[in-house]
């Protein structure tokens, strides 16, 4: 006779499908999550608030497999279940609303996850007050969302608003900051101009350089993009100087097929065009170097 699972058992399954996620052994997870899953929908009940929590659960690890669709259609499930059991101002159905934004953006709709992200920015601030440290997120979401939709001057107001949150909660230098002065870098080229984001791009190259190192990847993103601004601004001789250098970074570290280290080789040949030197593009573009 198999021993029917218990509420224990339950949260040990779940704890192990958990930590294999964090492992990177998404198929093994997926597949004890269903189970459990299953299993705590028979032994506790569909609306049993573990049984929507693991909900949740299965969708994060399908949406890391890529199954975007299967883990759009569970997501809606744990949403419309928490806020049928929990309410839709309760904290775990705001993040399994927030999880939700986050499919949709990855499967290319966001305009739904805007309306989505703008409606828990709403009720964050009424529930919490608008300057709560947990309204951070939701803020940077919505930002990521105007942007993909776009609406780079919305997108820039409210990045804008999340960078002087994070400089007040998190600190100038911490990663998290850092990665949202660089957004409201890329939106500032978009809305005001490639020579306004300059200085913005470089405080956060050189912030990332004493905090990360000359060689972390959001170190050479970072190169890349003041390489990207500096041409597009004008000034193609100081791009093709750092874009060489953050070329040679990225190829050591990541490796020459990597795709941030194509996309840098790409942006490097696209200024000696500008420079006039297209012998010299042509040789980038064929994995060659050349000298600025």
């Amino acid at each position: 006779m198999v021993d029917q699972p218990t509420a224990d058992s339950l949260y040990r399954d779940s704890d192990r499908g958990i930590a294999l996620y964090q492992q990177g052994r998404y198929p093994e997870a997926a597949a004890l999550l269903e189970r459990t899953l299953a299993a705590s929908r028979r032994v506790l009940g569909p609306d049993h608030i573990d049984t929507i929590a693991r909900i949740s659960y299965l969708a994060i690890v399908l949406w890391g497999m890529g199954r975007l669709d299967d883990a759009l259609a569970i997501q809606r499930e744990a949403v419309e279940a928490s806020e049928r059991v929990l309410g839709r101002e309760h904290q775990d159905t705001l993040a399994a609303r927030n999880n939700l934004a986050m499919i949709l953006t990855d499967l290319g709709s966001p305009a739904e996850a805007a309306r989505i992200h703008r409606d828990l920015l709403t009720t964050k601030e009424r529930v919490l007050g608008r300057h709560h440290p947990d309204i951070l997120n939701t803020v940077v979401n919505l930002g990521a969302s105007y942007g993909a939709l776009g609406n780079h001057r919305d997108a820039l107001t409210i990045n804008t608003r999340a960078l002087a949150m994070a400089e007040q909660s998190l600190g100038r230098e911490h990663p998290s900051t850092l990665t949202i002065r660089n957004n409201v870098a890329v939106n500032t080229s978009e809305v005001h101009g490639h020579a306004r984001a300059v200085p913005l791009h470089e405080t956060n190259l050189t912030l990332r350089r004493r905090v990360h190192g000359p060689d972390h990847p959001d170190t050479l993103q970072s190169g890349h993009n003041l390489g990207v601004c500096y041409r597009e601004a004008g000034r193609p001789a100081e791009s093709a100087q750092l874009l060489t250098d953050t070329l040679r970074r990225f190829t050591r570290t990541l490796g020459a097929a990597h795709p941030s280290t194509l996309k840098c080789r790409d942006s490097l040949a696209k200024t000696y065009d500008r420079l006039g030197r297209p012998g010299d593009a042509e040789t980038i573009r064929d994995g060659g170097t050349v000298t600025p």
